[in-house]
């Protein structure tokens, strides 16, 4: 847990420094009509993507380490939202993500990995004009797949959490650097599957 924890550490403490020379963050951004700097995104569609790099983190059973690694593998992330702006600085959306890690390496056999995906329902908020938290709530299910067989371990509740920072802010398009963290609860709540990483998103309004 404590290294997932601390790749969220670092993805704000690697926005702050952005945050004072955000433009309109004192006044009016140049052509927003929004008090505040804030793009006028009321009203409008969102959606979006990311991909990013993390670890994963069992803590019932220790399914996700890769004891005959050489090495500590990474896990792999990807996720997609649709949804509307409510106003300028609240949208609500669908969100699906999918978080997945190796777990066993084998010459002959290849890899086998675990993957967890979650499809919830997600809340954004805008603090700042360029800085965002989000919060979702919804379903996960959880996978082995290996060369030849899928397993399906089971299905849980998922919970998941991200703040967000746009380097490249407009009013119909942004890019952000991003930290998540997504929690799956399986096995009637003995087994918590989290991830964290760190991403770069790609959005349209």
């Amino acid at each position: 847990m404590k290294p997932i924890k601390s790749l969220l550490v670092l993805a704000i403490v690697c926005a702050v420094p952005s945050l004072a020379s955000a433009q309109g963050y004192y006044g009016r951004g140049p052509g927003s009509p929004v008090p505040g700097g804030f793009h006028n995104r009321a009203g409008r569609l969102m959606f979006g993507f990311s991909i990013g790099l993390g670890g994963m983190n069992d803590n019932g059973s220790a399914i996700t380490r890769c004891d005959n690694c050489d090495f500590n593998p990474l896990a792999l992330e990807a996720d997609f939202h649709l949804g509307g702006m409510v106003n300028h600085q609240l949208g609500f959306m669908l969100e699906g993500q999918v978080n997945s890690q190796t777990i066993h390496s084998d010459v002959f056999n290849g890899d086998s990995r675990l993957t967890q995906g979650a499809l919830m329902f997600a809340a954004q908020v805008w603090v700042l004009p360029q800085l965002w938290l989000k919060g979702g709530i919804g379903f996960s299910n959880l996978q082995v797949d290996d060369t030849f067989v899928t397993s399906d371990i089971g299905s849980g509740l998922a919970l998941m959490g991200a703040v967000g920072f746009e380097v490249f802010s407009a009013r119909n398009f942004a890019i952000d650097l991003q930290g998540r963290i997504i929690e799956g609860t399986y096995d009637s709540a003995h087994d918590h599957v989290t991830s964290g990483t760190i991403g770069l998103g790609l959005n349209w309004f």
